[in-house]
């Protein structure tokens, strides 16, 4: 009979003890990384609960913020409206005196009171006419012609597009 030496391992025996604690090695490393990954998932859960809810915070700070800042914008804009009204009354009397005033040297300096009550109207008239001028200019203004042609060019890119794909099928 032969036998082994210290070179030549035991056959069968030792394979077979082996391949068991292969088996058990491979299990441990799985359960290692299993449960290196669960810790890693329950890392993650922590953090972006976390971050969670620093952005709730800081939204809910924002908004407080913003309420407050309605609150004098809102009490800014009351305030605003209140003196322009004010202002309007005087802007009118302020244009009625210096038409008065116009009419005025226009009657010294010829005598005339038709001549000055014509110098005051054509003031007004004038001031009436640049108005209306300026009312022109921004209605023609209005109407989103640039945001219109900007579209117009896209479904236009659209069309072609789609007609270059009909073509390439």
């Amino acid at each position: 009979m032969i036998e082994p030496t210290r070179d030549q391992p035991e056959a069968e025996p030792q394979g077979a003890a082996s391949g068991e604690q292969q088996s058990e090695q491979q299990s441990e490393q799985q359960s290692e990384q299993q449960a290196d990954q669960e810790a890693v998932s329950e890392a993650l859960v922590q953090q972006t609960a976390a971050w969670l809810e620093q952005i709730a915070s800081a939204s809910g700070e924002l908004l407080r913020l913003f309420r407050l800042e309605w609150k004098l914008t809102l009490g800014d804009a009351k305030r605003v409206l209140l003196l322009g009204v004010i202002l309007i009354p005087l802007l009118l009397f302020a244009w009625l005196l210096l038409s008065a005033l116009l009419g005025w040297w226009a009657w010294q300096a010829t005598q005339s009171v038709s001549l000055a009550l014509l110098t005051a109207l054509a003031l007004q008239l004038l001031c009436a006419g640049l108005l209306a001028r300026q009312i022109g200019i921004y209605q023609r203004s209005q109407g989103f012609r640039r945001t219109g042609a900007h579209l117009k060019r896209l479904m236009q890119g659209a069309d072609d597009e789609a007609k270059a794909t009909d073509r390439r099928d």
